[in-house]
């Protein structure tokens, strides 16, 4: 019986048949009423991506101001005892 039926559904026309009659159209709903979803995480996911972009400029920025200016990483490195050397 098993036999008969997975030589039955191998045929190339069934096979066709099953897909355009019934896969696609099931297949098509779920993605018509899916949709509206998935462009709506892809907003939320940019716009989220876009907040913690801003609020790390707003840190860095910070912290940039808040450093007093012979404490900052191009003072220290140009009045090292390096960069003496090798000018």
């Amino acid at each position: 019986m098993t036999n008969k039926m997975m030589a039955f559904f191998e045929k190339e026309h069934i096979q066709m048949a099953i897909r355009n009659k019934v896969l696609d159209p099931i297949m098509n709903h779920i993605l018509k009423r899916v949709f509206p979803y998935i462009i709506l995480i892809c907003v939320m996911f940019i716009l989220l991506l876009v907040s913690v972009l801003m609020t790390l400029g707003v840190i860095i920025f910070k912290i940039h101001k808040s450093m007093p200016l012979e404490s900052s990483p191009l003072t220290l490195l140009t009045s090292s005892p390096l960069a003496e050397v090798s000018q």
